[in-house]
């Protein structure tokens, strides 16, 4: 930095053959006067420690020889010139002509700020390399686990129809590929997670809100997640009250509805139910996901959401997960201005809720011109 950014122009004025007692009060309270005389030819700068060093009856005998240094200096060569002159204040020219003062105390605290700055900007990019370093040994650790351990499933039922498929009647092997098909789309599911997960630490994933009409993309899920529901014999009900839209990123919404859809499934008995239901309130629309299945204590509760990475509880066939689904859906939820929690209790079921901001044509309309006139 130059100190050309530090440069007093409002200094106070004295002419250099005035007495030091008529102006001793104003160089205390300024701590420098510069000198100039009728002509407005500059003589130098007046301190408080010309005047404690060299106590004369006029002002042009107290002055002492101040270099006048460049206003292109940068800040810590004009700290050393400062310190070499035993001085706490310097003239300032360009092309030789005086345009005015810098003071020790600013330049230091200039250096003392950038210095704190810094060192919160080191703090901060510290923190975010220990965070891409823990995200990288996490995706590592899923892969090798929890995708290692469902395609060595499939491996093995591929090899068993491939070495026994003519000895194998047709319900046995239609058993065998629903498992694979099974273990394949918990696999596919949990890659997606990772994914996702991965990228939005990342800061990789676009934001971009648009009308979303919840009846529709909740159809779409459940037609996604329809084979794994009919494994299990669970029935999903859709309905809605008062059919709003949401204003969401419709992406991060369909990854939340498949999270829970998937973890309903995976936590409820087979011949069970699962609801999916939205309503209007307030600004905002209100979508639940409940199950009648297994449930959980407020112990587990409390323990989602807040982890990366966490031993989830196995579902009622079995099913493996790494909790990362719910730890999306939080994110996510949040990066659309909306909140989700949990109702659930180890008897009756599980209901995740999560709210959105209500789309209203004339207020959305309005905010998406002004960013456009914005941006332009």
């Amino acid at each position: 930095m130059k100190i050309a950014h530090f440069i007093r122009r409002d200094f106070l004025t004295v002419n250099p053959y005035s007495g030091i007692n008529a102006i001793i009060n104003l160089v205390l309270e300024h701590l420098a006067v510069v000198v100039l005389d009728d002509e407005v030819q500059f003589y130098g700068v007046l301190t408080t420690n010309d005047i404690a060093h060299n106590p004369k009856t006029l002002i042009i005998d107290c002055l002492t020889i101040k270099e006048l240094i460049d206003s292109e200096l940068s800040v810590e060569a004009a700290i050393l010139k400062m310190d070499t002159a035993k001085a706490d204040v310097l003239p300032v020219g360009v092309n030789g002509k005086f345009v005015g003062l810098v003071f020790k105390n600013e330049l230091y605290k200039y250096i003392s700020d950038y210095n704190l700055e810094l060192e919160n900007t080191i703090l901060a990019r510290t923190k975010e390399l220990e965070a891409a370093i823990a995200t990288k040994d996490l995706v590592f650790s899923i892969i090798a686990h929890d995708l290692k351990s469902p395609f060595n499933s499939i491996l093995g039922f591929t090899e068993l129809l491939k070495n026994k498929i003519r000895n194998l009647d047709v319900d046995k092997s239609e058993k065998l590929i629903s498992s694979m098909y099974f273990q394949a789309r918990n696999t596919y599911n949990l890659l997606e997670n990772l994914l996702n997960w991965a990228r939005s630490n990342s800061n990789q994933i676009v934001f971009n809100p648009i009308p979303c009409k919840i009846s529709t993309i909740c159809d779409a899920i459940i037609n996604q997640v329809g084979d794994a529901a009919q494994l299990k014999n669970i029935t999903i009900n859709s309905f809605h009250i008062n059919e709003s839209f949401a204003f969401a990123d419709k992406n991060m919404l369909e990854v939340v509805l498949r999270n829970l859809l998937s973890n309903a499934i995976k936590y409820t008995e087979c011949n069970g139910k699962i609801e999916i239901y939205s309503m209007p309130v307030g600004e905002f629309v209100e979508i639940t996901v409940s199950d009648n299945g297994i449930g959980m204590t407020e112990e587990v509760k409390n323990k989602l959401f807040k982890s990366d990475l966490h031993e989830s509880k196995l579902g009622t066939e079995n099913e493996r997960g790494t909790g990362l689904g719910l730890v999306i859906c939080n994110d996510f939820i949040q990066k659309n201005h909306g909140k989700i929690w949990i109702e659930s209790n180890a008897l009756k079921g599980t209901s995740f809720k999560f709210t959105l901001p209500i789309y209203k044509e004339k207020v959305h309309k309005s905010h998406k011109t002004e960013a456009l006139k914005s941006e332009k």
